[in-house]
């Protein structure tokens, strides 16, 4: 199994503990190998290796597949949902369609678990959109790459495990993305500021070949299912519960945590809702079914 962070990530230690309760639930039938930080698979060939059964699951980011299907990257569009309330509804109203589209690529969703909220990182201080006017800003999706053009900056796709050295030979000079990232990646070793301005709460996926899946017997199947659930709610506590601790350990490693500017909130807002209406017409009648669903939840 292909994980996407390192064993101190609260993702890492999360499947640690849905592998043991596999285990256990199935009286050692099922065990699992844990592979992290693009360790066996790279973060983008994740999603392919468990279609193609190279592996038998996996953990990706999924709105890194929104080029595929637009669907896959609602979690991502900035400022659609910036708190954990929002986000699970969001995550209720787009389930359906995604599981539909995974299903009909011979996988299933076995847990989703949101990152903290994304926010900025800098080398310089930000107090509105124009200071981003030409930085080398790391995109991690489609949708963070256009997020970049929008403020005027330069968008570089760059995988979370490459960030310190994209950093420090100069191929990016900004990211948005979350606390558990930054800590991971020392960000204080290479910029100064943290902007809260919480623009979006990606979701990590845990997808099961299908064709694998069903070959479980029923008992086995069960048990699987039953510690995806409970690994899918501790998750979402486990986010909660680690984010206010992240900003403190960047606080504490020197780095200066702000709020944003409300001229840079009101500037990110209107990018926001252009990126919305952009979604949206990418995801054709199923996006308007899904914010259809979410703005009435």
């Amino acid at each position: 199994m292909p994980v996407r962070s390192n064993e101190r990530n609260y993702f890492t230690r999360n499947i640690q503990q849905f592998v043991q309760d596999v285990k256990q639930g199935t009286a050692g039938k099922i065990e699992i190998v844990i592979h992290p930080e693009d360790s066996l698979t790279k973060q983008p060939e994740v999603k392919r290796a468990v279609q193609t059964s190279q592996v038998q699951l996996g953990e990706f980011l999924m709105s890194m597949h929104s080029n595929e299907n637009a669907v896959f990257g609602v979690d991502a569009v900035p400022f659609l949902a910036s708190n954990n309330e929002e986000n699970r509804k969001l995550l209720a109203a787009a389930r359906p369609f995604i599981e539909e589209r995974l299903a009909r690529q011979g996988m299933r969703i076995l847990f989703v678990v949101p990152w903290p909220p994304n926010s900025f990182y800098a080398g310089k201080e930000i107090k509105s959109v124009a200071d981003f006017k030409g930085l080398k800003f790391r995109a991690f999706n489609p949708v963070t790459g256009r997020l970049a053009e929008l403020m005027g900056a330069v968008p570089v796709t760059v995988q979370q495990s490459e960030v310190p050295q994209a950093f420090s030979t100069g191929v990016i000079q900004a990211m948005i993305t979350s606390p558990a990232t930054g800590v991971d990646t020392q960000a204080w070793d290479f910029v100064k500021y943290f902007y809260e301005v919480k623009a979006m709460a990606p979701w990590n996926v845990v997808l099961v070949n299908e064709r694998v899946f069903s070959r479980l017997d029923q008992a086995t199947k069960d048990a699987v299912l039953a510690a995806a659930k409970s690994a899918e709610e501790r998750g979402w506590a486990l986010q909660a519960e680690e984010t206010g601790k992240l900003v403190e350990t960047l606080k504490s490693k020197g780095m200066e945590v702000r709020q944003p500017s409300p001229e840079l909130m009101k500037e990110l807002k209107a990018i926001g809702d252009k990126l919305i209406e952009e979604w949206a017409k990418a995801a054709g009648e199923d996006g308007q079914k899904i914010l259809a669903a979410y703005r009435k939840s």
